[in-house]
């Protein structure tokens, strides 16, 4: 069941927060260092996570970063799981930037997961697609198209192919409160190898909201909230709650 429970964590994930973000690149040479504790719940389970990453644009246009994530803790059923630390899968992000409001990205997962951390059967995942960002007043708008696939793993496996499609609205009234509004939708698009069963069309959906605080131009702290639904979809008839809380440094 515990496993059930981190996929569809990870699914969310990729829902809504697989990219850094949905918006234009940053200026060439400036970049984002950036840590995150991640509260997860779903039914009678509890895990939380540590997430260090960072970004910069190393020539105009084009940005890459690394996520490297932690298990650090866990309860099933009330009961705490003693071997629930480990590292998860490492993540590689890359961004382009090729019209003032388009972006092409690619995120790849390597299957660096600790031994008793789930890590979709040891295998490689990507997930690619395109971004189109616009400002309208005080808001800005951001969106993203993705598909994410997987190499088969030690189980001669594959997950089934899911697109995403992610919706963000930032409310910039001022420099120091940013308040941001968003949805995903993760959408299965062929069977389950795991089943054998087609799940073609079974969605999942994750609206979420937050607020970033500016402290100073170098110094900003953030948290949000994601729901996610979808019981086919999540293999659960339980609401998956994200809670997150960050801290970072612009250089």
């Amino acid at each position: 069941m515990f496993k059930k429970i981190a996929l569809a964590a990870a699914l969310a994930a990729t829902a809504s927060f697989a990219t850094w973000d949905y918006f234009p690149v940053q200026e060439a040479g400036k970049g984002q260092v950036e840590i995150a504790d991640i509260t997860n719940m779903q039914g009678k389970a509890t895990w939380l996570e540590t997430s260090i990453r960072a970004r910069y644009t190393i020539v105009q246009n084009f940005e890459a970063g690394i996520q490297i994530p932690f298990q650090t803790y866990a309860w099933d059923d009330g009961k705490a799981k003693d071997d629930a630390f480990g590292l998860e899968q490492i993540e590689l992000m890359l961004r382009y930037q090729f019209l003032p409001i388009m972006n092409v990205f690619l995120d790849v997962d390597f299957p660096t997961c600790g031994k008793h951390i789930y890590c979709h059967d040891d295998a490689f995942q990507f997930h690619f697609g395109a971004q189109f960002s616009q400002n309208f007043g005080i808001v800005d708008f951001g969106s993203e198209l993705g598909l994410k696939l997987e190499t088969e793993g030690k189980n001669k496996g594959t997950s089934p192919l899911d697109m995403n499609i992610g919706l963000e609205a930032d409310f910039v009234v001022n420099d120091v409160i940013i308040p941001y509004v968003g949805i995903g939708f993760n959408i299965l698009l062929d069977k389950d190898d795991d089943t054998k069963i087609s799940r073609t069309g079974e969605t999942g959906i994750f609206p979420y909201a937050g607020l970033v605080a500016n402290i100073t131009k170098m110094f900003y702290l953030g948290a949000d909230l994601t729901l996610g639904f979808g019981e086919k979809y999540n293999s659960s008839d339980k609401t998956l709650i994200i809670m997150t809380v960050k801290a970072g440094l612009n250089f």
